[in-house]
């Protein structure tokens, strides 16, 4: 697939003009369509159920897919992408996308936009049931970030497994 002209006008000059020189570069670019090629680490614009979403590159899985970490609305996500599905290398920030529908499903969240009330149903000490990869594990808030948003701590682990999650993934009301 190849990048548009507009995106291979805007490479710089220099190596614009070495692809015009050389017979031999200029015929590569041509078969590649001028695309990047992108390594582990890099961040990219991926296109993501009909989204325009950041992430970074964690891992190469053959010369045609990436495996690429997302963050959605504070939800990690891993997913494998098909190399024409990576629009653009980014270095400035991008905002983040809505947790898509599919990634939504899997992880087992209500369909419902999160909650716009200012004040949050939890207090700090309060005790919840939090969803984590399919399972369900005790913890306790820590911390109210915003009405939909609390830090927590699971039972019986350390503090470096303390997270900011969003409310949706709390399986049980306060106790």
């Amino acid at each position: 697939m190849r990048e548009p002209e507009a995106a291979c006008a805007r490479r710089p000059a220099r190596v614009r003009a070495a692809a015009v020189v050389s017979g031999a570069l200029a015929l590569g670019a041509a078969l590649s369509g001028c695309r990047e090629s992108q390594r582990i680490g890099d961040h990219v614009l991926v296109e993501y159920d009909g989204q325009r979403c950041p992430g970074y590159i964690i891992e190469k899985k053959s010369s045609t897919r990436f495996r690429i970490h997302f963050d959605f609305e504070g939800y990690d996500w891993e997913d494998d992408v098909a190399a024409d599905k990576v629009l653009e290398r980014i270095e400035d920030p991008v905002s983040a996308c809505a947790l898509p529908p599919r990634v939504r499903a899997t992880l087992g969240l209500a369909e419902t936009p999160k909650s716009r009330d200012r004040s949050s149903p939890y207090r700090v000490g309060d005790r919840v049931r939090v969803r984590w990869r399919g399972s369900v594990y005790p913890a306790s808030v820590t911390a109210i970030v915003a009405a939909d948003t609390v830090v927590v701590h699971y039972q019986g682990h350390e503090d470096a497994w303390d997270e900011t999650i969003n409310i949706d993934r709390i399986e049980t009301g306060r106790r």
